[in-house]
């Protein structure tokens, strides 16, 4: 007769987080035990896609995680700042709802403090002393080279997607994640490299190909914000650092002022 094996019950994740962090639930308040079980919930929910897909967002999800650690307890008050008007302005409007269009602009893009860093950057210097950086750096090389860019469909299949960049005039293959879309639509977008498969972060915000010109035309006329030798290389500025410009005027509430392209400097 074969003795058959009992199956304990394995605790919830976050209690097992807990006793690894060596703090017991009876030392949290019940807000406190609500925001860790909270935060394990959001680090560990399932993820569909691909396997790249499923690494670029649980990595993405963490890095969140220690930018509201960071924020909320005002180590750098430039980012602070910054976290609060655009919450203020748009984070709760429909058009963000994806959590990875406005906070991608904040944690990798937005340059604050003495040291001109990101929050991807003190991610970074916060993993080297773990366990864990080998399973972080290729995430954090990939979207320290990620910025928002506009671009235009030229060919498109059930798998792929191959856009043209306004003014680099870069052919780009990705992957076809963007359920509905025109044909030759513009999209602005931020194009993230994982394993060799481009992926668009986040929904994009879109116009017809009526207004490719019309766009041209605004961002040629604002580029003066940013010095460079060529026109490729301020454009490229001017979507790494225009975040919050490009909130502005993608957002439907009228109450929303429309905000330069170096808005970021006055955090």
């Amino acid at each position: 007769m074969k003795k058959r094996k009992i199956h304990q019950k394995r605790s919830p994740a976050w209690l097992q987080a807990l006793k690894r962090l060596k703090i017991a639930p009876d030392q949290l308040d019940f807000k406190e035990l609500k925001a860790f079980k909270d935060a394990d919930r959001y680090l560990n929910e399932p993820i569909r896609g691909t396997k790249e897909w499923e690494y670029l967002i649980r990595c993405f999800r963490f890095l969140t995680s220690f930018a509201f650690i960071t924020i909320y307890e005002k180590q750098f008050p430039s980012l602070s700042n910054c976290w609060e008007e655009l919450e203020r302005l748009f984070i709760h409007e429909e058009i963000f709802d994806d959590e990875v269009f406005i906070q991608s602009w904040i944690f990798c893009d937005f340059p604050f403090g003495s040291e001109k860093k990101t929050v991807l950057d003190y991610f970074e210097k916060f993993v080297e002393k773990t366990d864990v950086l080998n399973n972080f750096q290729y995430f954090i090389d990939r979207m320290r080279n990620s910025r928002f860019g506009l671009y235009q469909e030229i060919l498109s299949s059930k798998k792929t997607i191959k856009f043209c960049e306004l003014f680099t005039k870069k052919i780009i293959k990705i992957e076809n994640t963007i359920p509905e879309y025109e044909s030759r639509e513009i999209f602005l977008t931020r194009l993230v490299e994982i394993g060799g498969k481009i992926y668009s972060f986040g929904d994009p915000k879109c116009w017809p190909k009526e207004y490719k010109s019309q766009l041209e035309n605004m961002i040629e006329a604002k580029l003066f914000y940013f010095e460079a030798p060529s026109i490729e290389e301020q454009y490229k500025q001017f979507m790494k650092y225009a975040g919050p410009y490009w909130m502005s005027c993608v957002v439907s509430n009228p109450k929303c002022p429309i905000l330069q392209p170096d808005h970021y400097l006055t955090y």
